[in-house]
């Protein structure tokens, strides 16, 4: 069975995951978003992400797969380092079904990691939160993304929004995105 991929970000309303590498979404999200986030946290079997994502919120205890051009090998029983380079999304059950099989992962982030599963067609559903704020710059959703809307850059990377609900009285809202196509969501490049 093929893997299946989702990407959960949070953005602020003009595009950007972020600040800066090093800030973590729990010191600018709502409480909605976070519950919402935690609860795909529990359902996926392997959460995956970059090193400054893995940094700013380091959880010992997960089982997660940190795409690295640094480091490599598995630095905690639950923690396997990986250079992307070489490897597509589809080899990464592989890699680590000996310690949990890798059914359902879950892409965390950076840029650089949403990038990698973009390129290779392999997200499967993008779980889209946009928080009511504004950063002006930071990092974007996805390199080379054009203009400020977060809706719009989605749509541009292939996909179709499915479902919408505001979260709260401020107004943050979150989308559940499919790929627009049959042959994008093949879920393996």
């Amino acid at each position: 069975m093929e893997p299946r991929f989702a990407l959960a970000v949070v953005s602020s309303e003009d595009g950007f995951i972020a600040r800066a590498t090093d800030d973590a979404p729990q010191n600018w999200a709502s409480a909605e978003e976070q519950t919402i986030f935690f609860q795909h946290v529990e359902a996926a079997d392997w959460a995956i992400m970059g090193r400054n994502t893995h940094e700013a919120a380091d959880k010992p205890y997960r089982h997660r797969i940190i795409l690295s051009r640094r480091t490599s090998g598995w630095q905690r029983p639950t923690q396997l380092w990986i250079d992307p380079s070489r490897l597509s999304p589809g080899d990464l059950p592989s890699r680590v079904e000996g310690v949990r099989p890798l059914g359902a992962g879950l892409i965390l982030g950076g840029t650089t990691v949403h990038d990698w599963f973009l390129r290779h067609a392999a997200i499967d559903v993008i779980y889209l939160t946009i928080e009511p704020v504004t950063f002006g710059a930071g990092l974007p959703i996805f390199t080379g993304q054009t203009g400020n809307d977060p809706e719009a850059i989605v749509k541009a990377a292939g996909f179709s929004k499915s479902d919408e609900r505001v979260l709260n009285d401020a107004g943050t809202l979150y989308q559940t995105w499919r790929p627009a196509s049959r042959s994008f969501s093949s879920g393996t490049g």
